[in-house]
């Protein structure tokens, strides 16, 4: 039922002469309804942190990908907001948003380890308000830590409701759908890969990126090229860096 929305446009015609046409036409509403509630609050968020001076403001995640589709008339599912901000501007944007009645979930590290290298072990903080959250990011995956300057310095502008967002460039945008999803967030990574606007991407830039930030990222782009056909180019696969190393020599000795 979670994947309904992204195939709205394709439901008219499937759902003809069907019983239930108007509960899962109502399902679609909903969603829609919902997002534009959370693009709103969304809004809301972005001006307050800039008033803060906590500049660039991404987009990212499922509040991006429910502006971002393929296929027009497709509708990604929002289940809480995402922002990426610079590392620098972690504790301002806390503080401002406590003004605004956000509450941390969790306590806040203090700035010595806001400057420390053990961030580089963690990438957001969550905060919440009434029935949202904000999942604010530095980081959006495990990666080096160079990749934080790399996805903030190519943003581009989208669109809602008159309203200017920004949002990662097509490639790294592209990078972060491959990634697994957090939980709460019922979407598989596959299927907002499926739903990504391939036309906007470069593809040489794209594979700059994932070979220097994640090649495991690109084998999966791969495999799932080669089982759903994507109308993508075929791509090498990459040896994987050294950080991608220690992530996997990790994970086999926990």
């Amino acid at each position: 039922m979670q994947l309904l929305p992204a195939v709205a446009a394709s439901l008219p015609r499937w759902l003809e002469g069907d019983a239930s046409a108007a509960r899962i036409r109502g399902i679609v509403k909903m969603v829609w309804s919902r997002n534009q509630v959370r693009l709103h609050k969304a809004a809301e968020l972005h001006q307050a942190l800039l008033r803060a001076s906590v500049a660039p403001v991404a987009i990212t995640g499922p509040l991006a990908w429910s502006m971002l589709t393929r296929e027009e008339g497709a509708i990604r599912s929002v289940p809480n907001l995402t922002m990426l901000i610079p590392r620098r501007h972690v504790m301002n944007a806390v503080s401002a948003l406590s003004r605004d009645g956000w509450e941390l979930c969790g306590q806040l590290p203090d700035s010595q380890f806001l400057d420390n290298a053990a961030l580089d072990w963690s990438c957001h903080l969550a905060l919440a308000k009434d029935d949202e959250t904000l999942d604010l990011h530095w980081r959006l995956f495990p990666a080096p830590a160079e990749c934080e300057r790399a996805f903030l310095e190519c943003l581009r502008d989208v669109v809602w409701n008159r309203y200017a967002f920004q949002a990662l460039s097509p490639e790294a945008d592209l990078l972060h759908r491959l990634t697994d999803r957090p939980p709460g967030d019922p979407v598989p990574w596959q299927a907002d890969v499926l739903m990504a606007p391939f036309a906007d991407v470069d593809w040489r830039r794209f594979r700059k990126l994932a070979v220097r930030f994640s090649p495991d990222l690109l084998a999966r782009l791969i495999d799932l090229r080669r089982e759903w056909q994507l109308p993508i180019p075929q791509m090498a696969q990459a040896s994987p860096g050294p950080f991608s190393r220690l992530l996997r020599r990790l994970a086999w000795r926990s």
